[in-house]
């Protein structure tokens, strides 16, 4: 699914852009956590994401579901690492921010 691959290249690039702009180091962490997040929640979001681009899904409806996993991203790679809880806390929201912007641009 052409739509759904471009999903993934947009959050392996915007996790990218996420660990640049947190900045201490922690690019491959970022970049870790994005990808187990991402691999986490594929098979609901190549679903999800087929079902929007369908319209079987509204925007809204997308949103809601993906936010609703934002308790997958568990942030290992930067806990480990010894990042703040507010900077794991941020990275999460941005990377569910991050899939939610991925799919749009999809479709």
């Amino acid at each position: 699914m052409a739509n759904f691959q471009a999903v993934l290249n947009e959050i392996k690039t915007g996790s990218i852009q996420i660990a640049q702009n947190e900045g201490g180091g922690l690019i491959g962490q970022v970049q870790a956590d994005g990808e187990a997040f991402a691999n986490a929640m594929k098979a609901d979001l190549q679903l999800w994401t087929q079902q929007l681009t369908s319209g079987a899904l509204s925007k809204a409806d997308f949103e809601f579901l993906v936010r609703g996993k934002k308790d997958l991203a568990t942030m290992n790679a930067l806990t480990e690492a010894g990042a703040a809880q507010a900077t794991v806390d941020r990275v999460r929201s941005q990377l569910v921010n991050l899939v939610i912007t991925a799919a749009f641009k999809a479709v």
